[in-house]
């Protein structure tokens, strides 16, 4: 199954540092008004932007289309993979018994492929800033995935609790009510991959209204929330078959806490001193160190008393030793 990520982005990207600066104007403006650009001519776009009709011509060759109405062939066929159902995708996809049979090999290359993609694009000034937000503990954090993006959602907030006291996972049932706490010096972060819950356009579009800060993981830069977000992370998920993969999204999280932890050791080691010390008051769990050195110290003792105790054992049971 093709990757979500837009042909027209990708191409954008790839010739970003060769652009002029009306080349640059044009390519934002292309990202910013996506799909509505989609009706417009090379006309149209001169005149939004105050710029010669000659200057948009040229720039869509520069990016590898031969003009304005292939770029606009593509952006369709882009917006159609973005929008169809899992059914589709597996209506249209071609499956017999022999490829079947390297599914695993085929699940494991795509995943590869996706994380090896996902992580090559993160832009350097974005992991900055998502750091240094990170670190500001004067600042909410609230976490929003529905659906299948709910997974990635929760990964993420379950391991940072151990760095902040401020974090919350918003309840997908009760959206309303978590972010009327949202207050302007918060992060709203949203996981949002296509088909593009419109309640995640909705949270994103209020969080930006009231000043707050908006970061999103996304497969693409025109998904609706993506569209307005301060911070963005690409993700690549392309699948095997009707399902979208997460696996490069999972391998980008783990990449940012690993950073998060290395530039925050003291406060790390603090609240998890106190999380270890509440787990084992709890009981949370059943196997832990000291139940091993339990065990062990058991075993330990019952095989001596064997060894000492044996054939008395076995006569009061009425077993003959030497037989």
């Amino acid at each position: 199954m093709s990757d979500p990520i837009p042909n027209l982005t990708e191409r954008l990207s790839r010739h970003a540092k060769q652009f002029t600066q009306r080349d640059r104007l044009i390519a934002d403006y292309l990202l910013r008004s996506y799909p509505a650009c989609l009706f417009q001519n090379a006309s149209d776009i001169a005149e939004k932007l105050e710029i010669n009709v000659s200057t948009v011509t040229r720039f869509f060759p520069k990016i590898g289309y031969g003009n304005l109405k292939e770029a606009w062939a593509d952006l369709r066929r882009d917006l159609q993979f973005l929008v169809d159902s899992p059914l589709t995708r597996f209506q249209s996809s071609c499956t017999d018994e022999s490829e079947t049979t390297q599914a695993l090999i085929q699940a494991m290359e795509t995943d590869w492929t996706n994380i090896q993609k996902s992580l090559s694009s993160v832009d350097a000034e974005n992991i900055e800033r998502f750091l240094d937000l990170i670190a500001d503990q004067s600042r909410g954090f609230y976490f929003l995935g529905t659906g299948k993006e709910y997974s990635l959602a929760y990964y993420f907030l379950y391991q940072l609790v151990g760095l902040r006291n401020n974090a919350l996972l918003i309840d997908p049932s009760n959206v309303v009510n978590h972010l009327a706490n949202l207050q302007s010096c918060d992060v709203l972060v949203i996981f949002d991959f296509r088909r593009y819950a419109a309640l995640h356009s909705m949270a994103a579009e209020y969080a930006k209204e009231i000043g707050a800060c908006l970061v999103v993981f996304s497969d693409s830069t025109i998904s609706p929330s993506a569209r307005i977000a301060d911070c963005l992370f690409l993700i690549h998920s392309e699948g095997i078959s009707a399902f979208d993969s997460y696996t490069a999204g999972m391998t980008l999280i783990n990449a940012l806490l690993g950073m998060i932890v290395a530039r925050n050791r003291n406060p790390f080691e603090a609240k998890y001193n106190r999380l270890e010390h509440l787990k084992h008051r709890m009981k949370i769990f059943s196997f832990n160190e000291e139940c091993v050195f339990l065990d062990l110290k058991e075993k330990k003792a019952d095989s001596l008393l064997r060894g000492t105790h044996g054939d008395s054992w076995n006569s009061h049971s009425g077993t003959d030793t030497k037989a």
